[in-house]
């Protein structure tokens, strides 16, 4: 009975941690590249293992336009509140 106790407790435990995780959202760090060809097209990597897809002439196209060749962090989060 005491070894179901801890179990269920580690269990209750590791469920709270991965629910946690799942509210605060990812977050990616690396270089920001693109060509010149990529970036007018909104397209963009970091570290070359994501690739970042945004509308041309929008704010965050720009943004991030300017700061190809530079180390970012990108996180994405839910709204608090949405679903």
């Amino acid at each position: 009975m005491r070894r179901f106790l801890v179990l269920t407790a580690l269990v209750g435990i590791l469920l709270s941690g991965l629910a946690l995780a799942a509210q605060r959202g990812f977050s990616l760090s690396g270089r920001l590249g693109a060509t010149d060809q990529e970036a007018q097209e909104g397209y963009f990597a970091i570290d070359n293992q994501t690739m970042i897809v945004v509308k041309p002439g929008s704010e965050l196209h720009t943004y991030l336009r300017a700061r190809v060749g530079q180390r970012v962090r990108v996180t994405i989060e839910p709204v608090a509140g949405s679903e």
